[in-house]
């Protein structure tokens, strides 16, 4: 987390005041300029402050009993509220720091690449030749980039809703769910929770992703135009789709072999390498039509596609419903 903020303060002060960035430690690597000006200062610097934390570090180990925190837990509430005690309820009381982590997360990385709308506006509008080139038609590269962006957000959100899933696969292999089972918790009650939570949460976060993007593109580019912002969330909205078919296949992997779920994450980065890096490694034509992010219409530089969309959400549906016939059959001890 200390990084992260850390980043998104670097990402801030490199572009409006450097200065402030010589008070970030991540900043003190390039800060030295190598092979350029060679200022030693910032290294040391690095240098001292990891002896600091590292002394830190052993002081806090050695002082801490084995097994425990050296700040105490806080201690637990005497009754469960009500919606601890249903299966939906219990499951995103498990769920809940990856969930808002998780989308926190997502809007800040939206927000991030939102705000590089500013410099394509800006190089664009400073230079004769690419003005030009756009002059009949100014929003092809804007959109040709949102839709690369809106992969890279996309794969980032889907995540979340697989880690939801997959905490069912995990508390199975602890033998902790065989507990709330034999109560009156059915397997479709624990199948369909999770199947909740997925969906809700990776439709949320795929809105936040395409709001955030707006929201800091609009107010990045100097024609402000909150149309942009509308066309951000559709773009978004299209990928829907995928969360279903990615819940869906998670879902499945539940009943299979455990190495079936790690394959589902795999699938995902793959299809997101193949997208990403296509013209960059020169990847053959044939190999982008493996990727499933490449199944979708590329809003907004694409027209959306309703074929496409409606067979990926059905397979992810199929894949959800047999996924429910086959946990209720599965043994879990």
């Amino acid at each position: 987390m200390i990084v992260g903020i850390l980043y998104v303060l670097r990402a801030g002060t490199d572009v409006s005041n450097l200065t402030l960035s010589k008070f970030n430690p991540l900043a003190w690597t390039y800060l030295g300029h190598p092979f350029y000006q060679n200022d030693w200062y910032y290294l040391i610097g690095l240098f001292l402050l990891t002896l600091v934390v590292f002394s830190i570090g052993l002081v806090l180990e050695s002082s801490r009993d084995l097994g425990s925190s050296t700040i105490a837990p806080k201690k637990g509430k005497t009754k469960a509220s009500k919606c601890l005690a249903t299966p939906l309820g219990f499951f995103f009381y498990l769920n809940r720091s990856t969930i808002i982590s998780w989308l926190l997360a997502d809007g800040v990385i939206a927000s991030m690449y939102g705000s590089i709308y500013g410099d394509i506006d800006t190089f664009v509008s400073s230079n004769k030749l690419i003005s030009q080139m756009f002059a009949n038609n100014s929003t092809t590269l804007i959109n040709s980039f949102t839709s690369l962006i809106m992969v890279v957000t996309i794969a980032i959100g889907l995540v979340m809703p697989l880690v939801v899933v997959h905490k069912v696969q995990f508390e199975t292999n602890k033998e902790r769910l065989g507990y709330l089972l034999v109560q009156r918790v059915s397997r479709l009650k624990v199948y369909y929770s999770s199947l909740i939570l997925a969906l809700f949460f990776g439709t949320l976060a795929i809105l936040i992703n395409g709001f955030c993007l707006g929201i800091a593109a609009t107010s990045s580019m100097q024609a402000n135009n909150g149309k942009f912002i509308t066309t951000c969330i559709k773009a978004s909205l299209n990928q829907w789709p995928l969360v279903c078919l990615f819940v869906g296949l998670m879902l499945l992997s539940l009943s299979l072999p455990i190495f079936v779920g790690w394959l589902v994450y795999g699938l995902l980065g793959y299809s997101f390498c193949v997208t990403y890096f296509a013209v960059l490694l020169d990847l053959p034509k044939w190999m982008m039509h493996t990727s499933l992010f490449n199944v979708l219409a590329k809003m907004p530089m694409e027209k959306f596609d309703l074929m496409s969309f409606a067979i990926l959400t059905g397979i992810g549906i199929l894949a959800m419903l047999l996924g429910g016939i086959l946990y209720t059959r599965k043994e879990i001890v």
